[in-house]
């Protein structure tokens, strides 16, 4: 088989991308690795599931204590190899351990559960994150630049780096700590029997139970859940709450037979156990009486009459909307994030926008285009960004818009295409540049993450059936309406680009109508025949 894997350019991403390549190989599978840029960010799970359903490639390795406990429809995990080592290491300078290490001491480590459970043996030290790599920081603990650092003794051993560690942190890590997961799309089949290979029965049972205890717990924000699952004989498990402030821990032990079905319920138990000694009231107030449900409001046929939501900033679509009538609100359910780069423009004999937010990141960077570099943009709004700035755009789709509409355009030649965007961006944009002729090079300068809940309004609004459709326009959007609203039957969802068409055919989203490209008169008239349909369809 020819098998794509992604990874991010971080140290540890690439040796398991590498390793599992290997293993591949080795039965005489061609394998290619999709790099993804690395932006430093700590939830990478989001960036490689929208490559997966974008058909970027076709396998994404996670660990499995960051994956979120909530499944993605139309991903599969194929296969959970052995774990390896689940506890958290001390790597100290010098030799030291974490009991002798003066109080005060500069510690780079991530997360609030490996900082609690730091702060529970020596609550007198100062934590920094883990950056720009696990390498860059074991290096600066060796050249007495840092104290210490702990993290992962898995992700630690994945780079070679063991004898670094001087200690380990004896508490209860976090879920899946230690594990891998081999991920692909569900209608994948003989990819998923190649991978499922590499499964490890034992480890696979040990982390759906230490997931499972997580999914059963609501906690709140000032507490973190600890797990390990032991398969031997009998499936025992151990679960700790974990309070941040360094206060008392909440454990709870359960024991059950091994099949992956008591799994499941050996988590449930244990969470049970503890929301019944009051883990999920920790941190929080007393809930208020939940209001009565409304009646169900009929749906309109009239158009003008019609409530649409679009599920990201104001631009032109949402004004060509309202331009022919419809009520529209447009809440973000994204933030763009700007990054601290290195890289600049120079030298470039193009530089391509793929995006209105690329533009605005520019600007934030406080960076300017080469005076003779040629500008092509994907669209109007984006071109209109660029002449605001006070730039010429030389090259610009003229029927619709869009990354492919932009590649439409674009001249067969040579030269160097420096395109600055979103760490999100597809590589068939430039993959497809490469094959014209240039060196073309995406410049990763912001990334897109989905918010941490959506606005209270909104979801009364959403729970309410008070939206008629919903309006789609990326892959990210369809993933962050799926992880902070869910989907509604009532809803009639529009989808506007091939990214949005691909992600939400492949997390089965029935799709009203498709959009192939991001005129608003197109929208436009698919909603119409979606709304007004409604009276023949009654």
């Amino acid at each position: 088989m020819k098998i794509r894997v992604g990874a991010k350019e971080s140290d540890v991403s690439v040796a398991r991308a590498e390793h599992l390549a290997e293993q591949l190989r080795g039965q005489d599978h061609s394998v290619e690795i999709v790099w993804l840029p690395d932006t430093r960010d700590r939830e990478s799970i989001g960036q490689l599931r929208l490559g997966l359903l974008r058909d970027d490639f076709d396998v994404a390795i996670h660990r499995m204590n960051r994956v979120p406990t909530t499944p993605v429809p139309g991903l599969v995990l194929a296969a959970i190899p052995l774990r390896d080592d689940a506890r958290d290491a001390f790597c100290g300078r010098d030799g030291t351990m974490l009991s002798s290490l003066p109080d005060d001491s500069r510690i780079a480590t991530q997360g609030p559960l490996r900082r609690a459970n730091i702060r529970r043996v020596r609550s007198q030290m100062q934590f920094v994150d883990l950056r720009p790599s696990l390498t860059r920081c074991l290096d600066q603990v060796a050249a007495g630049e840092l104290d210490a650092v702990v993290a992962s003794a898995a992700d630690i051993a994945a780079i070679g780096r063991q004898d670094s560690i001087t200690d380990y942190v004896g508490s209860v890590s976090a879920p899946g700590a230690g594990a891998v997961g081999f991920e692909c799309r569900e209608a994948d089949t003989e990819l998923i029997e190649v991978l499922s290979q590499f499964d490890d029965p034992d480890t696979r049972i040990c982390v759906i139970t230490e997931r499972a205890a997580r999914a059963a717990l609501n906690v709140s924000e000032v507490v973190s859940v600890g797990a390990f699952a032991r398969r031997s004989g009998l499936l025992t498990l151990r679960v700790d709450i974990i309070p941040h402030d360094g206060s008392d821990v909440m454990t709870a032990q359960i024991g059950m037979p091994t099949s992956e079905f008591h799994a499941v319920r050996c988590g449930h138990r244990a969470a049970e156990s503890l929301k019944l000694r009051g883990a999920e009231k920790i941190g929080r107030a007393p809930e208020p009486e939940p209001e009565p449900e409304d009646q169900e409001r009929p749906r309109t046929t009239d158009l003008s009459k019609a409530r649409i939501l679009i599920p990201r900033e104001e631009g032109r679509l949402a004004q060509g909307l309202r331009d022919a009538g419809m009520s529209v609100d447009s809440v973000p359910l994204q933030r763009r994030d700007v990054l601290s780069v290195s890289s600049t423009l120079e030298d470039a004999d193009w530089v391509a926008f793929t995006s209105r937010r690329a533009v605005d990141s520019v600007r934030e960077l406080g960076w300017t285009l080469p005076r003779e570099t040629k500008v092509a943009a994907i669209g109007p709004g984006t071109a209109d960004a660029l002449v605001d700035l006070g730039y010429t755009v030389d090259l610009q789709p003229t029927e619709g818009w869009g990354i492919n509409a932009l590649l439409r355009m674009w001249p067969e030649g040579t030269g160097k295409v420096l395109v600055p965007g979103s760490a999100l961006l597809a590589p068939t944009f430039v993959a497809g540049l490469q094959a014209k002729g240039y060196a073309a090079q995406l410049i990763p300068i912001y990334t897109m993450k989905a918010i941490d809940a959506a606005p209270p309004e909104l979801v009364e609004a959403w729970n309410d059936g008070r939206y008629d459709a919903v309006v789609i326009a990326s892959g990210s959007s369809a993933l962050a309406v799926s992880q902070l609203l869910g989907w509604r039957r009532d809803v009639d969802v529009i989808s506007v680009g091939e990214s949005a068409a691909a992600v939400l055919k492949r997390v089965h989203v029935e799709v009203a109508g498709e959009a192939a490209t991001y005129e608003p008169s197109e929208t436009v008239e698919l909603l119409r025949k979606v709304v007004e349909g409604r009276a023949e369809q009654a």
